[in-house]
């Protein structure tokens, strides 16, 4: 009779501990964090991989100022999203594993939860990536949610559903703040480490080409018909091209319009880098142009006013000279 007792124990399927109140409060936090902490990941990636495209940054102590708010405000808002989506995906999805594995008779284990993460996540794709598919965003809309939705969510149920199969209160509210360092710290971790590689050499950054002056020359045009010709003699014909105008610059227009013809160079900038210097006649404050994209695509700019506001008036190499 006692061996068929102990028999009988060991086949109970173990099942997590019921929580609620304070214990769902904490994983509740718990799929927060840990959602804020994917994004926060995912912006420090995102920044790490843009250094490798071509990018301004404004200096400046009111861009400082201005870069500090922003900071601020991602972090509230990352912040509410995980709230938000902890609230709507995270516990749902624990709850469903939880009484999908109760009405099967089945352990909850950590495989089942994932299983539930992998429906949960299907029907997501279906439900976003098939009407933008129909509206003509294309197929490839389907993988891509399916793909977001289960590496932003697997984490997040995982950490959560640790959080209510532990005992006790404060190791619960624990584990939270445990996921909210880790998270950080790996952040912090990567961004370092990025900006290292890019530092030493290891990854290289973007850099501005550096344009020959048979390179220059050829037709540039803008987004609305303007077009700059810089000829191999080092003439230069100007048809309805902007120009930075004080006006411009201080009254936040946009830059004037004017044709004409006249001489280009290539010169050093005061801070050592190339840059165009044009002189056409009926054209007023069109040197200074600066080299931007890629070799194979190569643009011309200048700023609009104060380069801290990163406004540019940009040009395009359409056509090699003839």
């Amino acid at each position: 009779m006692a061996h068929w007792a102990v028999e009988r124990q060991e086949a109970t399927l173990p099942a997590p501990e019921r929580v609620g109140g304070p214990g769902w409060t904490a994983a509740w936090l718990t799929g927060a964090v840990t959602l804020a902490a994917e994004g926060t990941l995912a912006l420090v990636v995102s920044f790490l991989v843009g250094l490798r495209n071509e990018h301004y940054f404004a200096a400046g102590a009111p861009v400082f100022v201005g870069y500090l708010v922003a900071a601020v405000l991602i972090a509230v808002t990352l912040g509410l999203a995980g709230l938000i989506g902890s609230a709507a995906a995270v516990l749902p999805v624990v709850q469903l594993s939880r009484w999908s594995a109760r009405r099967t008779g089945r352990a909850e284990t950590v495989c089942w939860c994932l299983a539930v993460c992998g429906a949960f996540a299907v029907a997501v794709a279906l439900c976003a990536g098939v009407p933008a598919a129909l509206l003509g965003g294309g197929w490839t809309v389907l993988p891509l949610v399916l793909l977001v939705t289960i590496l932003g969510l697997v984490p997040a149920v995982l950490c959560t559903r640790a959080v209510t199969v532990l005992r006790g209160t404060g190791t619960r509210f624990g584990l939270a703040g445990v996921v909210f360092l880790g998270g950080l710290t790996l952040s912090g971790v990567v961004l370092v480490g990025g900006l290292v590689a890019y530092g030493t050499g290891l990854i290289q950054a973007y850099e501005p080409p550096r344009l020959t002056d048979a390179q220059l020359v050829g037709t540039w045009t803008d987004d609305q018909g303007g077009t700059l010709t810089l000829r191999a003699d080092g003439t230069a014909v100007a048809d309805d091209l902007g120009v930075d105008t004080a006006e411009a610059a201080y009254g936040g227009d946009r830059p004037e319009r004017c044709s004409g013809s006249g001489s280009w160079a290539q010169n050093a900038s005061l801070s050592g880098t190339p840059q165009l210097d044009l002189s056409v006649s009926g054209c007023t404050k069109v040197s200074g142009w600066q080299f931007g994209g890629t070799e194979e695509q190569p643009t011309l700019y200048y700023w609009i006013g104060d380069p801290d506001s990163l406004d540019q008036y940009t040009l395009r190499r359409t056509s090699p000279a003839p």
